[in-house]
């Protein structure tokens, strides 16, 4: 890392890395950093295989799923150099297709940023489902003429403009997928190979199971999900891992299909930072990034006040004082982050082999170090984790009589309290994180609006909680 106190600032990168993988059982991780052209940390840090005892390093191909929509949207940008298309031309032009057909109005640039007013109905997802063995939802997708028509279907469920409301939707971006093969006349495949990969020298990365399986050198993940014991939505606590086979299908490629080294994904960071160049070869004109990262509508998707869906990317202003552009991924079994700061020249890239979804904490985490700012005070989701830690466990209320849990699922913080009153569920917000001050997420009126946890003064250790009429003691 180009930094002062470079080694300290490496030791509480990998305190945290080390900290959270403990903490939410990460098989592995890998982590590469792009500062001014050169790679300037790249590591692995646990196993990219458990059973065969096999490490993750920077070199292991890990599926880096929704980024893969910033190399479609580079795709549709290449054929725009070659006025092939223009991405305000009428997707109906280019798909003779159902609800294109009956809504002119949406265009290309609509589906590059999410804004096509077309709700998602996940056609792309049912092949990864079943493949993880998930047969809770069957729908005939099988086929092209399926996929098509589940997507025709849709017609009847457009009630916003184009531009208007941003519905997340990997299959628009199976379908910018089928766009750049109908105009080329090769497979998505062969010209992400020939037109981004190669000339990146990302030589091993691919969206396919057989080059993947064929890997030259034998380093690929195998990918976990974590799944709870007993049956009890993982309220025990208790979860096991599972590693079901890597998810590849068709019309997975375009919205989320690469797999890749952190090592060989630098690069492409590398690339967005030099605006489309790499060592001699340019893989888009400079000009096209005014495109590429415009914001197009306001997006959920962001880490600060701020942010907007661009084409295959995220854009904020308010983010360590930068410019900042990012996008991560998930296809179950790897999550992924990669996050640039222009302005720096510094690109950060991670992933890890599971669904536990450390890797966008550790890229900010990263990023936040090297701008030389302190993660656990920049950086709200890790904070939170770090008071997680501090409340989470069981209370007793005064001599005994009720019960108090704090605990988290699916990423929130809850209580089950009991009081007089009967017992209830609360998701927290925090209201004051140094007071450990939060409030209740109520959906109905309620006389009871917060909870407060108090630390002992001498060991900062949190003694007791305050709610309501009661105080509940940790336990």
């Amino acid at each position: 890392m180009k930094m002062s106190n470079k080694e300290s600032q490496v030791m509480q990168l990998e305190k945290i890395i080390y900290q959270l993988m403990r903490r939410y059982k990460v098989p592995g991780l890998a982590i590469s950093i792009v500062q001014e052209g050169e790679i300037v940390y790249e590591k692995g840090f646990g196993a990219r295989n458990l059973e065969e005892s096999l490490p993750m390093t920077h070199d292991t191909l890990i599926g880096i799923g929704s980024i893969t929509k910033s190399f479609t949207a580079m795709l549709i940008l290449q054929l725009q150099a070659e006025d092939l298309l223009s991405v305000k031309d009428s997707v109906k032009n280019y798909l003779d297709i159902e609800p294109f057909i009956s809504n002119p109005q949406i265009k290309i640039k609509h589906l590059l940023s999410h804004s096509s007013g077309i709700p998602s109905v996940d056609a792309q997802w049912l092949p990864i489902a079943i493949t993880f063995g998930d047969y809770k939802r069957i729908y005939p997708v099988t086929s092209r003429e399926d996929y098509l028509h589940h997507i025709s279907e849709t017609k009847d469920e457009i009630f916003f403009e184009p531009g208007e409301k941003l519905f997340y939707n990997n299959d628009m971006y199976a379908l910018l997928g089928m766009i750049i093969e109908n105009l080329t006349g090769k497979s998505y495949e062969t010209i992400l190979t020939e037109k981004i990969l190669t000339p990146l020298e990302m030589n091993r990365a691919t969206v396919s199971r057989g080059k993947l399986e064929q890997d030259p050198m034998q380093n690929y993940i195998r990918g976990y999900l974590h799944k709870s014991n007993g049956g009890d939505g993982g309220k025990s606590g208790q979860t096991k891992l599972i590693h079901p086979k890597l998810p590849f299908s068709r019309d997975l490629q375009a919205p989320g299909g690469i797999f890749a080294s952190m090592h060989e994904l630098a690069n492409y960071g590398n690339c967005l930072l030099q605006k489309g160049k790499f060592k001699e070869n340019l893989i888009l004109p400079s000009e096209y990034f005014d495109l590429l990262w415009k914001p197009r509508i306001k997006s959920p998707y962001g880490y600060g006040k701020d942010p907007y869906y661009c084409f295959g990317w995220v854009k904020e202003d308010d983010v360590f004082d930068h410019t900042f552009i990012h996008h991560a991924g998930g296809i179950g079994v790897s999550t992924s982050f990669l996050g640039l700061i222009p302005e720096m020249q510094l690109a950060v890239c991670c992933a890890e082999n599971d669904d536990a979804g450390i890797t966008g904490i550790v890229g900010m985490s990263a990023l936040s170090l090297m701008v030389g700012k302190d993660p656990s005070k920049t950086i709200e989701k890790y904070q939170i984790l770090e008071i997680y830690e501090e409340i989470k466990g069981k209370y007793k209320s005064s001599l005994g009589l009720y019960d108090l849990e704090v605990l988290m699922e699916n990423q929130s913080i809850y209580i089950k309290v009991e009081s007089d009153d009967g017992t209830f569920k609360f998701p927290l917000i925090a209201r004051d994180l140094n007071t450990l001050d939060f409030k209740l997420a109520l959906t109905v009126p309620y006389p009871i609006k917060g909870v407060r946890f108090h630390r002992d003064i001498e060991s900062g250790r949190v003694r007791f909680v305050t709610y309501d009429r009661y105080l509940y003691h940790k336990i």
